[in-house]
Parts: structure tokens; sequence; C-alpha cells
């Protein structure tokens, strides 16, 4: 947690920095995503279960300029189901996500004209999946990675207060591991983690009623598809996991 916390305290302050120095529409949203988790195992495991989250980004985007983007979020809840033999699965599972983007904005002249910004990235992800009884092993599994992430941002604004668009992105994982903990037999166990790519969909619907302190409101269902690769390692091979994501997320955004 201690390295999460610094890596998202070096990136709002080299955001915030930027951004001073620039003329610039930024946004700053936060708010809670509501969403079904699916885990998929090779061999027949399942899970899955309803997860909430909470997600706090930052969006720097000038028409003809160079876009700025940052995000961290957090998700938490408990995932159900079964081994491939039939045996109950229960855990907790806990989300730190964060990641910084560097793009530009093509837009033409006036506001009401669609806008599309192409961007790059860096991110850090962290996840827990920590399972309790009556599953068979009280283990933990901890997988963490960097990744490399590409994608585009676009919109298009029907009125001056209503807005709409679709986000897509791709990430690239980078030496991606999963560390076993707490099981009752084995000593605490590094397992590689074949790299694989993520591909995550929203559709933004944005409403500015230019009350409220200037907040505007954000809906955004989205769906997000995770891969972590199988790969063979000592004394257990990772076996090759699939994840689904879908829901939405609402949130209050200032402009300024």
């Amino acid at each position: 947690m201690g390295l999460i916390l610094r890596h998202l305290g070096n990136i709002f302050f080299l955001v915030l920095s930027f951004s001073a120095y620039v003329e610039a529409s930024c946004l700053i949203t936060a708010g809670t995503e509501i969403y079904r988790f699916v885990r998929n195992r090779e061999g027949g495991t399942f899970q899955d279960g309803p997860l909430k989250g909470v997600r706090i980004g930052f969006d720097r985007i000038k028409r003809y300029g160079i876009y700025l983007g940052a995000d961290y979020f957090y998700g938490e809840g408990d995932i159900n189901g079964k081994t491939a033999t039939g045996r109950q699965l229960c855990s907790n599972l806990r989300d730190n996500i964060v990641e910084i983007r560097l793009g530009f904005t093509f837009q033409q002249d006036t506001k009401q004209t669609p806008f599309f910004t192409p961007f790059a990235g860096w991110g850090y992800f962290h996840e827990v999946n920590e399972f309790f009884p009556p599953s068979p092993l009280p283990c933990t599994f901890t997988d963490t990675f960097h990744y490399v992430v590409a994608g585009f941002l676009s919109g298009i604004n029907f009125t001056p207060l209503i807005s709409m668009g679709v986000n897509f992105k791709l990430k690239f994982m980078q030496d991606a591991k999963s560390v076993v903990s707490d099981d009752p037999v084995y000593d605490t166990v590094t397992l590689m983690i074949k790299d694989e790519i993520l591909a995550r969909l929203d559709l933004p619907f944005y409403y500015h009623p230019k009350i409220l302190l200037r907040l505007g409101i954000e809906l955004a269902p989205f769906f997000e598809y995770r891969h972590f690769g199988g790969r063979e390692g000592f004394p257990f091979n990772f076996k090759d996991t699939k994840f689904y994501l879908y829901g939405a997320r609402i949130a209050l955004v200032y402009p300024f």
C-alpha cells in the first residue's frame, strides 16, 4: 500500500504542476463504480460477485493541445464460486490501480464539434484475492504488474449542458507475478504470470447544470476484460485466468 501511495502522490504532483503553467480545460472527477466481477480459471474454477470501488481522476483536455490525465482506483468486495471438483470458494478481492496518460486532443474550432484524444501512458496494478473458509485452502494471492497503456478518449457536446463519449484503452502487462501467501502447507511462493493484453471500454454521459458550485454529473457504463496468462513455475504453475467486469460509474465532475 505504501508503494501505491507513493506512485499516486508523484503522479498527481506532476499533473498539477504541469497544469499550473498552461492554459487548459481541466476536470477533476470523483465517484463510485459498481460492477459485476467474474473470474474464470483454467481447470474449471469459477467465482463471481458484486464489487464496489472509488475512482479519482484528473484530465486536461484542450482543443488542439496536449492531453494529460491520471487516476487512482480502489475496488473491493466478496466473490464466491466453486472449484473444478465442486468445492465452495469464498474470497475477498481488493484492487488498487494507478495510471498516468499523455496525449493530444484533436477538435475543430467550436465546442459543439466532436473531439478525439489518442494517448499512451503507464500504470501499476495491485490485486489481492484473500480466500477464507469454507474455501479448501485459506491462502492469499497477490497479483502485481506495471503496464503500458494506449487508447483514446472521444466525445461530443450535444448542448452546452449535455455531452457523451466513447473511451477505449488497451493495457500491456509488464513482468507480472503472483505471490501466494498464508498457505498452511507451503511457504510463500512467487509465481510468474504470462504477460497478456487487457482492455476496457467506457461510455460516459456528462450533464453539467452550471449550478451546485459548477459541479457536473457523469454516468459511465463500462466493460473490462483482464487476461492473466498461464505460465510454468515451481512448485506450482500459474493457471490461465480470465476476468470480466461490467457495471457503471457515477461521479461528480469539477471543471476549472
